[in-house]
């Protein structure tokens, strides 16, 4: 046998190395094969079983869950990033909430122009959404319409009146017809929510009386003969609702939200004629809004709240960079509506699906086994059903808001959204001044043959919807919101599970690993 030369082992050892050099994975490539669907179904299926029972806010189930996220980070090599207790950082970043709901012992009563005074019954001819505390009071009543100031479009209920310290008569919901209309319907109802609260806050409303033109009085099984049907239910009186008590933070700041009275024609017929409802209405669109009148002066009120203190917890880790300056957050909350009457509201789309993403996408930027340029930091949020606290609450004590380049946000990851024609579609919900993330997304679903269809969900400042991303948005961080759309178990008890379409919920958490691990570059 000849021996071979020198030269020709010398060129085989150079091919060899080049060849294993060209199939050698790079950091990024490595990451995205730490993550399958057995990395998303096992975190989804634990949050959103009943152990968890039902991850409210303050309530034993939601803290498991935060242990558990938190452990899970600490599995998977992360740094704690939360609050540094005895000298030692830990994973959690805890606050106090009020927790609050309106009391049963209520009062109201409305004088009319003749001075003759009337009384109305709790739970009857009205309901009331409490303040964070009791607040009794007497005013003047003024009517402002809708309770909405759009400046773009030139709606302004509120102009040339004096509002501070009176007791508003309020219409219930938005405009419905022409510009103004088509404009605020495009905005979710929480959304609305907010901001009539937030411009009743700015304007001094000492407090609400909101009535419902075409509605009927509010029906409970106090006050219709028959019994309180629902879709999961039939009893002699009406389910306790997660809607029944709200968040309150900061505790060191006095509140200024106004109790509201909610009323309908029996309230209305006392305060207002229709017709000056009809008259203001027609008004809307053309440029001057009509000045109703109303039937009474004064009203006087004793709206007495429940309050209670609760601790809540974030969930902070992170992974250090090089240029530590500098950093990408990646967040999703991981509460949802708790238990009540032998209920438990799971919530494996909203959000254990989130939470799954954030736990994969943590687990493939360590297993890519270097270190990113900027600092990624994991947040799984409290809170969030009732107010977005969590979020809120660490930008409020974040120091140098600057340094977060990009906000990545996961709320609801797993199903076919109402909006949505194909199983495959997600909708991105970004800043469309930032339109580079966007890019980002298309370019790696095209080279990692990623089976997923884009949905341009691109909003102005200030619309940024109804998740955390609205908090960063507000403090003009730019974010990315990753979404799969509402649907029929949207806060309902059947948000199983079962239902999670897992291929589509680890394809999302693929795609979002791959571009926020090129955004930390």
């Amino acid at each position: 046998m000849k021996k071979l030369s020198t030269y020709t082992i010398l060129l085989t050892l150079l091919f060899i190395q080049s060849l294993s050099q060209s199939f050698a994975q790079s950091p990024k490539e490595k990451g995205l094969e730490a993550i399958d669907e057995g990395v998303v179904a096992s975190t989804l299926t634990y949050l959103s079983s009943d152990w968890m029972e039902g991850r409210e806010a303050g309530r034993p189930g939601a803290y498991r869950a935060a242990e558990y996220i938190a452990s899970m980070f600490e599995f998977m090599g992360l740094e704690p990033a939360g609050d540094v207790v005895n000298g030692k950082a830990t994973y959690f970043q805890t606050f106090d909430v009020l927790e609050y709901k309106a009391s049963e012992n209520q009062y109201l009563s409305i004088k009319n122009q003749k001075g003759q005074e009337f009384s109305f019954t709790n739970h009857t001819d009205y309901e009331v959404k409490a303040a964070p505390n009791s607040i009794n009071g007497q005013g003047s009543l003024i009517f402002v319409g809708y309770g909405i100031q759009v400046d773009s479009l030139g709606y302004n209920d509120f102009a040339k009146k004096e509002l501070k310290g009176k007791i508003w008569v309020r219409l219930k919901g938005v405009p419905q017809d022409g510009t103004v209309g088509n404009v605020i319907n495009d905005l979710p109802q929480k959304q609305i929510h907010k901001l009539k609260e937030e411009l009743a806050k700015k304007y001094g409303a000492l407090a609400i009386i909101e009535i419902e033109p075409d509605g009927k009085l509010p029906q409970h099984a106090h006050n219709i003969p028959f019994r309180d049907n629902r879709k999961y239910y039939e009893g002699d009186r009406p389910l306790s609702s997660f809607y029944d008590t709200r968040l309150y933070s900061p505790i060191n700041e006095v509140s200024a939200i106004p109790p509201l009275f909610m009323g309908g024609e029996y309230i209305m017929a006392s305060l207002i004629e229709k017709s000056e409802i009809e008259a203001y209405r027609a008004s809307i669109n053309s440029g001057k809004l009509y000045k109703a009148s109303l039937l009474a002066t004064d009203a006087t009120f004793k709206a007495n709240s429940d309050v209670e203190r609760k601790r809540v917890r974030n969930v902070m880790a992170k992974i250090e960079g090089t240029t530590p300056d500098s950093l990408v957050m990646i967040g999703a909350h991981y509460d949802h509506l708790g238990k009540r009457e032998g209920y438990v509201w799971n919530g494996a789309d909203d959000n254990a699906s989130g939470v799954a993403a954030i736990l994969g996408i943590a687990k493939a930027a360590k297993a890519t086994g270097v270190a990113p340029k900027k600092t990624m930091l994991f947040a799984a949020w409290t809170a969030e059903e009732k107010g977005l606290h969590g979020s809120k609450h660490f930008l409020r004590n974040f120091e140098d808001k600057s340094k977060i380049k990009m906000y990545l946000n996961f709320d609801m990851i797993g199903r076919r959204g109402d909006w949505h024609s194909k199983d495959n579609q997600v909708s991105f919900i970004y800043n469309a001044e930032n339109p580079s993330t966007w890019e980002l997304n298309a370019q790696n679903i095209e080279k990692y043959n990623i089976n997923l269809e884009m949905f341009d969900g691109k909003t102005k400042q200030g619309e940024a919807g109804g998740s955390d991303n609205v908090n960063f948005d507000k403090e003009g961080i730019p974010y990315f919101w990753y979404h799969t759309g509402g649907h029929e178990d949207y806060h309902q008890v059947s948000d199983h599970a079962d239902k999670i379409m897992m291929d589509k919920a680890t394809e999302i958490t693929k795609l979002s690993y791959l571009t926020i691990w090129d955004m930390a570059q």
